[in-house]
């Protein structure tokens, strides 16, 4: 497979744009409110599958690297043990589910079916992830009924909204791009 520089300034643009996601942040808890996962969305509409997973894995390469793109202006590999770092993982996932079954749809519905299953996919790998290491690794005691209040209840509704904006939006800049 031969890269074009076309694909490796998309590349690059899509990884800022996450870190930029990253420091647009409000503190909600042990996970914060970010734009990181509208990024990711937009990420997936936007590239080929093997590009998108590949994005977000080179964002959270350079966060583990020490690099502080991550939320909080953190990085680093202790950021491992981070509640919040499952998240990150889902999100190479998702980019690359969100692209397989949307990238270059048109039609709205569609893609917000495979948005709001992507959001699936975060949740049920960040929200494991953050209970084993609120409850292993930092000593807390969460059930799991308190794991859904923090890291999904408040963020539902915002999810939709970047996910609504995405399916709006990304089928525009495609077609830009392509002209």
């Amino acid at each position: 497979m031969k890269i074009k520089t076309k694909d490796i300034t998309k590349i690059a643009l899509l990884v800022a744009l996450i870190a930029v996601g990253a420091f647009i942040s409000i503190p909600l808890g042990p996970v914060p409110f970010t734009l990181q996962n509208f990024f990711v969305f937009m990420t997936g509409l936007l590239l080929t599958p093997f590009y998108a997973g590949l994005t977000v894995f080179i964002y959270v390469l350079l966060g583990l690297m020490g690099i502080p793109i991550f939320a909080g202006f953190s990085g680093g590999f202790q950021t491992v043990f981070s509640p919040t770092f499952g998240f990150l993982i889902s999100f190479i996932i998702g980019a690359a589910f969100i692209s397989k079954f949307a990238h270059g749809e048109k039609n709205f519905g569609k893609i917000m079916i495979v948005l709001v299953l992507a959001e699936v996919i975060f949740y049920a790998i960040g929200l494991p992830y953050m209970y084993y290491i609120l409850n292993n690794v930092m000593g807390s005691s969460m059930n799991v009924s308190k794991m859904f209040s923090i890291g999904m209840i408040p963020f539902i509704i915002p999810d939709m909204i970047k996910a609504v904006v995405a399916a709006i939006i990304a089928p525009r800049i495609l077609k830009a791009l392509n002209n």
